[in-house]
Parts: structure tokens; sequence; C-alpha cells
């Protein structure tokens, strides 16, 4: 079974319970669990030889939404940390301790809004007596700063620079790489890096998403790859150090 799928049996089980009347919130659980799976997969530190995603989760409510969750505050937390934690294993990050989630009342914050805010904190250091040290990776150079697209224009060759390891691609003004073209979809592509590469994952586009001329829904990408977004064709490059 999944990540996902133990959660959501976990929240079945919950809401099947004597505690149902209380997620008629408009702030469901699972909601809360998806902000705190792009917070993790937002905030990665590629190291030479791991990927380490932050430990400690403060998940923000509005104080009325947040007193929904009171009476069964501790159990949700201790899931959803469960949760982060199998789904670090399942995509192979690291954390430098078992994950914490904090659910918090924050009356800056909107109804029906959840703020998510991750960070890594190192393990208690540890006496001199131990057999056991957890040593934090060193933060590496980004591996997007070394790869970016190409575009091709009638004005010249527009650089992309990939700066991050998620980005959304398309036509829509909430994606970070905009391409303002009638061929590209409002959400077209995703880039993720992950295992050192650059995955390109087709989100449902009306033209699809091509490599090389062929179909993909998910491929990795290698240094002077082809990529066609409804056939608005870009360039990927990427450098060793």
């Amino acid at each position: 079974m999944s990540a996902l799928s133990r959660f959501e049996a976990f929240m079945e089980n919950i809401v099947e319970g004597s505690v149902a009347r209380l997620f008629r919130s408009p702030v469901q659980p699972a909601e809360i669990a998806k902000r705190l799976e792009r917070a993790m997969e937002s905030n990665q530190t590629v190291s030479v030889r791991r990927i380490l995603v932050p430990n400690y989760y403060r998940a923000f409510l509005n104080p009325q939404d947040f007193e929904t969750f009171k009476p069964i505050r501790a159990e949700v937390e201790r899931e959803m940390a469960t949760y982060l934690a199998e789904l670090a294993q399942e995509r192979g990050f690291s954390m430098v301790e078992h994950p914490r989630v904090e659910l918090v009342a924050d009356s800056g914050v909107p109804r029906r809004t959840i703020q998510v805010v991750a960070e890594t904190q190192a393990a208690p250091a540890v006496s001199q007596s131990s057999d056991t040290q957890v040593i934090p990776a060193q933060p590496a150079a980004a591996p997007a700063a070394r790869a970016r697209l190409l575009l091709m224009t009638s004005s010249g060759t527009h650089v992309i620079p990939l700066d991050s390891t998620l980005m959304t691609i398309g036509r829509g003004l909430n994606n970070d790489i905009i391409l303002e073209d009638a061929r590209v979809s409002r959400n077209h592509a995703q880039l993720r890096y992950r295992s050192r590469r650059f995955w390109l994952t087709d989100l449902g586009s009306t033209n699809g998403t091509f490599v090389n001329g062929e179909p993909v829904t998910e491929r990795a990408l290698r240094d002077g790859d082809v990529v066609s977004l409804g056939g608005l064709e870009l360039t990927f490059r990427q450098t060793d150090r």
C-alpha cells in the first residue's frame, strides 16, 4: 500500500467513527497532506550522495478551521508525519530525522486556506559516548543552475534557466515557466529534478508533450533533447560540474 493510500485509509476510519461530525470544515485533512507533500518536494537540498528534504512542517490554519481538528490534533499530526516519512522513502529522499508535523492556529490566515512552512532541523547533539551521530548534508550547488531550456524565436535565442527542483510549464500565469503560445496548454507540463536528472511530465495537455519527436507521458531528459510542447520547440541543455 502506498503512503497516500495508507493515509487516506486512516482518514476514512476517522470519518466513519464518532468524530465524523468534526469534518464538516471546508479544510479537509487530505488538502493539508497535499500541501505538506508540495512543501517537501519544493524544498530539496541535493548533495553528492542524497537528496535531503525538510523534517519539520507547520501547517497554519485560520483559528475557526483549526478548531475542527483540536479533538484529534495529535493523532492527525502523527499520521501526517508518518505519511511524509513513507512518501520520502518511496521517492528516495532523506531526512535528518523522522518528520514532525504541527497544526497551528493563526488569525492572519484566511478561512479555507492552508499555509505551510517546511524546514530542516538537525537532530539534537549526541554525547561523545554515543556510537551514532547524525551529520546533516552540506548544501550543494543547485543542479538546476547548470540546466536550461533554449527557445529559438525570430528575435533570437531566449535562455530559460532551470533554477528549481520542481517547475510547472504552461500558458497560465500560475506557472513557474510561462509560455505565451496558443499551442501550449494553460498547465502543460512539469519538470522535476530527481536522481540527478530532470524528468519531464505531461500534465494532460491538449496538444501533447514530445521529446525528439516522440510523445511522452514522463521521461528523463538528456543534454540536447528537443522538447515540443504542442509544437513549440525548446532545447534542453545541461552541463556537468
